[in-house]
């Protein structure tokens, strides 16, 4: 954690408008809110803090001392940023996996649930897709109001999630208009 003031030092001076200002507002307490997941808010500035970290952390195979929540990781207790769906072995229909915004880790799920809230009815479940972006949708839920964006890795096995999040933004925008949240921010904090 001796790391922690000069980080938030540099973001405060160096950063974006938006991110400065968090920086200068963001304290310890929050921090360590955060890590014991005490709020189901989004705290993009905390997750950037930890995500090194709890990576490392994932690398030695050393689990945090977190709380693990139904739908969460199960290594950290992190939330899924981001979903991918790829061919999977000896079955007819895609696997559908999800990524962790805290350790990079991913699991496994099933196909028609909301990683929010459990939905499990089809008819709750919409996705939507945008033509100039066809192997990227959104995986939304009317029960609980959020989203989780998918890439199609059976389209696109070389597909990058991060590069294909940050160039389908416009689909996060269209959700945010249409009411959905993200269950946690992508790299472009939305």
């Amino acid at each position: 954690m001796e790391c922690y003031g000069p980080l938030l030092s540099y973001a405060a001076e160096h950063g974006p408008k938006h991110l400065a200002q968090d920086a200068r507002e963001h304290s310890r307490e929050r921090l360590f809110e955060y890590w014991r997941a005490e709020a189901d808010t989004h705290d993009y500035l905390s997750r950037a803090l930890l995500r090194p970290y709890v990576e490392q952390l994932a690398r030695l195979g050393i689990a945090p001392d977190r709380d693990r929540r139904a739908r969460q990781c199960p290594f950290c207790g992190g939330r899924p940023w981001i979903a991918a769906r790829r061919p999977a072995p000896d079955a007819e229909a895609a696997q559908r996996l999800l990524y962790c915004a805290l350790c990079a880790s991913e699991w496994s799920v099933g196909r028609i649930s909301c990683p929010g809230c459990g939905e499990a009815d089809p008819a709750k479940l919409p996705s939507f897709t945008e033509a100039s972006h066809a192997g990227v949708r959104i995986e939304a839920c009317e029960s609980c109001g959020r989203y989780v964006k998918s890439i199609d890795l059976t389209r696109d096995a070389g597909a990058i999630a991060e590069v294909d999040d940050l160039v389908s933004i416009g689909l996060d925008l269209w959700a945010s208009r249409e009411g959905f949240a993200r269950l946690e921010p992508g790299l472009a904090g939305l």
